[in-house]
């Protein structure tokens, strides 16, 4: 049986919850007899813990940055690094040298990996490992009417997703709109009186997929942008659309990314709409008009992220590809 270290680098918000998703499946696998493993903190790696344990790989998690310190320090231990920011500041690509699978969400960057690879003859592998979800957090289940809206879009408030709140401000009369964001991203909001529900802070996971729960219709809008990222997020689909669809409800998202396709079945199991003109509008209100067809594609998306999207199933396929 294969051993591994799970190393906790101590993330926050979505490294967080990206951590303890992949933390849950390696303890499935775990009770199941598939796999044994032990959580070790960064900060505790030079405890000796790893080197008693004798791990047949170290799995490392975003920030990547922890890569060259376990390199460093284990250098006849096989490493796996995560890489859930898509090439983030860097870091992923400075870490090639040091890694012996190279994880990412990206398509594109695995593609900008694998030339990196090629070209240099180093000796890592690249896989394309997309996000996943936690089920023990995000399901569908009953709540109070304080949960309740038409149409609920969380996040924080980069151009595209402040400007499909623009889109839909003509409906402000029509629609009871829910937005939860950041307080700091709070001000970006142009037309503040078309949110029936404006809530300027962050809320706990648990709390988010109540809120989901609660609404109708859930809307995604693919990032535009990817911090100190000059490569920016070609083909990244978002974690949260696999939480979204878990939760029962009729999840949309932007068609700016296709590969949205290889997971979902658009008008079946999730609804796409375009950014330019009035799709979105016009999606919104016939959803909200047709009670059993939004209903059945909140249904089938949901039967299909539990099937293929949890991280247990990410988790299992990337363990079977090591070399």
């Amino acid at each position: 049986m294969k051993k591994y270290v799970l190393l906790n680098c101590n993330g926050v918000y979505s490294h967080k919850l990206n951590y303890l998703g992949i933390l849950e499946a390696f303890e499935q696998l775990k009770a199941e007899g598939a796999l044994d493993f032990i959580e070790v903190n960064i900060g505790r790696q030079d405890s000796g813990e790893i080197e008693k344990y004798n791990p047949d790989w170290i799995f490392v998690i975003s920030p990547l940055a922890a890569g060259f310190r376990v390199w460093k320090k284990y250098r006849n231990k096989k490493v796996i690094c995560y890489d859930t920011e898509a090439i983030y500041e860097r870091l992923g690509l400075d870490s090639l040298p040091y890694c012996d699978v190279m994880a990412t969400v990206d398509k594109y960057g695995a593609k900008i990996y694998q030339d990196v690879v090629n070209t240099t003859g180093m000796k890592c592998k690249i896989y394309h490992m997309p996000l996943g979800f936690s089920p023990s957090v995000y399901k569908f289940t009953d709540v109070g009417e304080e949960y309740k809206s038409d149409v609920c879009i969380a996040g924080v408030l980069f151009d595209r997703r402040r400007s499909v709140l623009e889109k839909l401000y003509p409906l402000k009369d029509k629609i009871k709109l829910r937005l939860i964001t950041a307080k700091d991203w709070a001000n970006r909001v142009i037309h503040p009186d078309g949110i029936t529900y404006f809530q300027r802070d962050v809320v706990s996971p648990e709390e988010l997929n109540r809120y989901y729960v609660g609404s109708k219709i859930i809307l995604t809008v693919n990032r535009d942008y990817s911090p100190a990222n000059p490569l920016g997020l070609q083909s990244t689909t978002p974690g949260r659309v696999f939480q979204e669809t878990a939760c029962r409800r009729c999840t949309f998202i932007d068609n700016t990314r296709p590969e949205i396709n290889d997971y979902f079945v658009d008008g079946k199991e999730i609804v796409t709409f375009d950014m330019e003109g009035n799709d979105l509008v016009d999606k919104v209100m016939y959803y909200l008009e047709h009670d059993e067809e939004r209903e059945a594609i909140a249904h089938n998306g949901c039967v299909r992220t539990m099937n293929e999207n949890t991280y247990k199933h990410r988790i299992t396929k990337l363990l079977e590809a090591l070399p």
